[in-house]
């Protein structure tokens, strides 16, 4: 019923701490896909060293292209009714399938269902950022994520076909885009099922948004712009698409894009000339701050 898919570069250490806890399951209804993007390590070794009675383990080797390709690469392989994305230094809890399995046997009929979003917890078992207010609680990623500004990264489920509905578009030379890019887009179309309850271990940085983080955002200019842009779709709150008018701005000029297509490409035109003197002014301060 279930793919896990891990794209991994160059993480050969930390992988079987991921495949322990696979091995630990208590329902292995689930195949295991390890994308490894180009990796100059031992990956290859390590992972075909990984053995199992009791799952599947497709290991799939692809040139280095940054994450969301190496998801985009993974679609072509997935067989499973639902996919979690599962990072390289992160594991699951042990009945985290057999959770995902019974949940999803509740609403796999749903056709306006796209998934299910549980939460990730610290390597402390701490739940990361906010609690959901309701369990099993039904909404859109716009309308409960965004608008009413759930914080923190969720271990989010998705149905496979879905995914491969809506592939992340890719820049040349660029090996980062948010994937926040592609949950807005699908949740124009469908809703997901928020569970009270932490199925998958991680170590968190606030926001995503540490220095690093932002120079990784202004190095792929390109990719940030999809970012702004998806935040200034249909049903996202007026206070946060100006916030999100003011980073499109700015990463179009990192991206070298004339002020001409930027408002010509602009969902909110309006707030566009409104922001426009503001988003120079980010861009100012982000190029001082993190482009070197």
């Amino acid at each position: 019923m279930l793919a896990i898919v891990t794209p991994t570069y160059n993480r050969a250490e930390l992988l079987p701490k991921l495949y322990d806890s696979l091995l630990n399951q208590t329902d292995f209804s689930f195949r295991w896909y390890i994308i490894d993007d180009g990796s100059t390590d031992n990956t290859e070794a390590v992972c075909k060293s990984f053995l199992s009675d009791q799952f599947d383990i497709l290991y799939l080797k692809k040139e280095n292209g940054g994450k969301h390709t190496a998801l985009n690469f993974s679609y072509k392989f997935i067989q499973e009714d639902v996919t979690i994305i599962v990072d390289s230094d992160d594991y699951l809890a042990c009945d985290a399938v057999e959770t995902i399995c019974k949940d999803w046997e509740k609403y796999k009929s749903c056709d306006d269902v796209g998934g299910m979003s549980y939460y990730k917890l610290l390597f402390t078992g701490q739940v990361i950022g906010d609690t959901f207010h309701q369990n099993y609680y039904i909404s859109s990623y716009i309308q409960y994520i965004i608008n009413e500004k759930i914080r923190g990264d969720k271990a989010e489920v998705f149905r496979s076909s879905v995914l491969k509905e809506n592939p992340f578009p890719v820049f040349e030379n660029e090996k980062f885009l948010s994937e926040a890019v592609i949950w807005i887009k699908m949740s124009l179309k469908y809703k997901m099922i928020y569970i009270q309850k932490g199925i998958y271990y991680c170590e968190y940085l606030q926001d995503g948004l540490t220095m690093s983080g932002r120079r990784k955002l202004v190095k792929n200019p390109l990719g940030y712009v999809e970012h702004a842009k998806a935040y200034l779709s249909d049903g996202i709150k007026q206070a946060i698409q100006y916030k999100y008018t003011l980073m499109y701005i700015a990463a179009s000029m990192f991206a070298k894009i004339p002020f001409k297509t930027m408002y010509r490409q602009c969902k909110r035109k309006c707030k566009f000339i409104v922001c426009l003197p503001f988003g120079m002014l980010l861009y100012v301060y982000w190029k001082l701050r993190y482009d070197h």
